[in-house]
């Protein structure tokens, strides 16, 4: 008896094991965090030509493309947001209100470790003082509580009231 079950169970496991196996594993790319993941995991490098008419594209489509996005952003539409930026972001646009916006389509999903790399893209381009508050957040949910406090610091200075009142919270 106890031969037949272990013979069971064993065929059991062989057969489920190569069943997963043979299966191709395809992730959902459809979520934001899977986009970014694939696209920043891979060695995906246009070629000039391709950059140079993607880069034409995007200023072509830029102002229309913010303003839906400012739009999604106000309606909390974060994964709207997300697929509507997504697409031009391996072109690396020089563009400080892209990287904002969907840096904050990360953030509010809860994605800060992508938020951050884009917040900190958009403030190199445009010292936007607002930012500072996102980036001292986004530093401290990755577990960056000195480059947070900075960030903070540097806000209060600046006089953003949100890293005013996160100073406070942190002081009682």
């Amino acid at each position: 008896m106890n031969k037949g079950l272990l013979f069971f169970t064993l065929s059991f496991l062989f057969l489920t094991q190569a069943d997963v196996i043979g299966q191709d594993f395809k992730p959902n790319l459809t979520q934001g965090v899977m986009k970014y993941q694939a696209l920043r995991d891979t060695e995906i490098d246009p070629n000039a030509a391709l950059r140079e008419q993607g880069l034409k594209d995007w200023k072509q489509k830029r102002d229309t493309i913010l303003i839906k996005a400012k739009k999604l952003l106000d309606q909390k539409d974060y994964t709207g947001v997300n697929q509507l930026l997504f697409p031009f972001d391996y072109l690396e646009p020089e563009d400080a209100l892209f990287y904002e916006y969907l840096g904050k389509s990360y953030y509010y999903a809860g994605l800060f470790q992508p938020a951050l790399d884009c917040f900190k893209l958009s403030y190199e381009q445009k010292k936007n003082s607002e930012l500072l508050f996102f980036l001292g957040h986004s530093y401290e949910k990755t577990g960056n509580e000195k480059e947070a406090l900075k960030m903070y610091k540097r806000g209060v200075k600046e006089g953003v009231a949100a890293c005013l009142e996160k100073i406070t919270e942190q002081i009682h």
